[in-house]
């Protein structure tokens, strides 16, 4: 069922029951796109939150405003994943849900903006993206994502920048340098340790080392924080899974793919490990 969140065109979920009484855990599916409002649609998490169904586990498969919705970028994209996040708190007034056991699963751009929503409750309480927040996660699993925001004007062997056009400063609403405080609030690095369960499901092709290599096959050529060594070095509990060649789509659209498996694996693990930790 579609539910709207909010008061804009994008601001809605759809929000599949497993069958039973319940309460079940909660998965909520961030769809990617390269920050942009023309790329990636919740659509593309409709196979998942099916399996996930069957699994036991609700999904609630989010639409946000991006860069290029009329209101995305500062503020209104974070204002609108956390909206999306609190509907949580209204929605289990009605439906047998358990939010104590909410997972964000993000892939691509939507595994930063789930990284983001692990941080958000430690934003300061004058921040212009931090909204009310009502509901928390308790884990996050996050698919053949960068997690740094600056690799969205990285560019690639060939000199493209990585999503095809400047993204930083819309999303920011100024120009990086001109605004280190909001480019901080975005960059969920510069918040660890997050304080809660992580996986990291990642393609060959883009899972960061040190020292730094090409990654995407060269779409860029930044050299990307080890995430999962910051992690854990920040006292965090990240998992961390490597997909061989993995193509950077079969995380949401290919459910015959070792990586749409392990994604599907990592969530089902991470709701068990939260089960266990509070049982």
């Amino acid at each position: 069922m579609q539910i709207p969140y909010g008061p804009e065109p994008t601001s809605h979920g759809e929000l599949l029951l497993p069958d039973g009484p319940g309460p079940f855990p909660v998965a909520m599916l961030i769809h990617g796109g390269c920050w942009l409002a023309g790329l990636g649609a919740m659509e593309d998490y409709r196979p998942m939150a099916q399996l996930l169904r069957q699994g036991g586990i609700a999904s609630w498969n989010i639409e946000y405003r991006r860069v290029g919705h009329d209101g995305g970028g500062w503020p209104g994209t974070f204002l609108d994943l956390g909206k999306a996040l609190n509907h949580l708190d209204i929605l289990s007034r009605d439906h047998p849900l358990d939010i104590s056991r909410t997972v964000a699963l993000g892939h691509s751009s939507g595994g930063h903006f789930a990284a983001w929503l692990a941080i958000r409750d430690q934003l300061p309480a004058s921040s212009d993206i931090k909204g009310d927040a009502k509901v928390s996660l308790a884990g996050a699993v996050l698919a053949d994502a960068f997690i740094d925001p600056k690799v969205m004007d990285s560019k690639g062997l060939d000199g493209a920048l990585y999503c095809g056009e400047p993204v930083l400063a819309r999303l920011l609403g100024a120009e990086a340098e001109a605004a280190p405080e909001r480019l901080r609030e975005i960059s969920p690095l510069k918040w660890l340790p997050w304080g809660i369960p992580q996986h990291y499901v990642i393609s060959s092709r883009r899972y960061p080392v040190t020292p730094g290599r090409l990654l995407a096959d060269g779409r860029t050529t930044m050299a990307m924080p080890d995430y999962p060594a910051l992690a854990r070095s920040a006292g965090d509990d990240c998992e961390v899974s490597v997909i061989e060649g993995a193509g950077h789509f079969d995380f949401v659209e290919a459910p015959a793919s070792d990586a749409f498996t392990a994604s599907h694996q990592a969530v089902l693990q991470m709701v068990e490990r939260i089960r266990e930790g509070s049982g």
